[in-house]
């Protein structure tokens, strides 16, 4: 069967939010270093005064085209697709199979589980743990989801499933930027942000999948009590993830999830 004929039943709307959302992550990737490398967001009177005016006059274009399309994605989601913006909740029911679904959703720019539940997951995550400006790529945790979709009929356990999903979404690497990490989460910044992140948004679901009470914490607050969890073991997490090593990294994720 075509990815043609399988997204033939998914509305309009959904088609066109989503290639909207991949021109928009390409779009403010561009003007994000654009930015950067102007120096033009550098903080401090003395320091700004340094920079050329054709510097500033970059950096402040492409703060106002980010405005802009900003605006412009938030109001066409508004309309056509309202559910969008929404993380779906780790404390879903069966929510881990879900994601583990939309593996198999080859649609073109359809958005399936996977790719709404990863993307949200970091910008929550990052928000949690760094400060602005960080910059997560939709389209390449849709990346990580197509690279998994030729194995996805394999049966695995659900720790083996997880730690293919972290190793993909590692390599992919949709955290293209995280902002300055407060001292106090000095262990988030000690590993690479995407193995970071991701292991946090992972380790989550397999929490979740336990059965936490969704009326007991928010999905923020999980995040952050995950991230305190798992961070002594973010470098050997890391480790499995740099050497590929599949098995490693299940017993890893299980042995996490033992002491849940």
């Amino acid at each position: 069967m075509t990815s043609a004929s399988r997204t033939a039943n998914v509305p309009l709307a959904a088609h066109a939010v989503c290639a909207a959302a991949g021109v928009r992550d390409g779009l403010r990737a561009a003007q994000f270093y654009v930015r950067d490398l102007s120096n033009a967001d550098r903080s401090g009177l003395a320091t700004r005064e340094r920079i050329p005016f054709l510097s500033r006059a970059v950096g402040a274009a492409a703060r106002i085209v980010d405005r802009l399309m900003s605006w412009g994605a938030n109001a066409s989601i508004a309309l056509f697709l309202p559910s969008w913006r929404k993380l779906p909740s780790p404390f879903t029911p069966g929510i881990m199979h879900e994601v583990a679904r939309g593996i198999r959703e080859d649609s073109l720019v359809h958005n399936p589980t996977f790719n709404a539940y990863f993307f949200r997951a970091a910008i929550h995550i990052a928000g949690r743990y760094s400060a602005p400006p960080y910059l997560i790529l939709e389209h390449r945790v849709d990346a990580a989801r197509r690279s998994l979709a030729p194995r996805a009929d394999e049966a695995v356990s659900e720790d083996e499933m997880m730690a293919r999903i972290l190793i993909a979404l590692v390599e992919q690497g949709p955290v293209a930027r995280i902002g300055r990490v407060a001292e106090k989460n000095r262990f988030f910044a000690e590993v690479e942000p995407n193995v970071a992140v991701n292991a946090i948004a992972c380790v989550a679901l397999m929490f979740a999948e336990e059965g936490k009470p969704a009326e007991a914490i928010d999905e923020d607050a999980f995040f952050s009590v995950t991230g305190a969890l798992i961070g002594p073991r973010l470098p050997v997490i890391a480790d499995y993830v740099a050497r590929r090593d599949e098995a490693g990294l299940a017993h890893e994720l299980a042995d996490i999830k033992s002491m849940y």
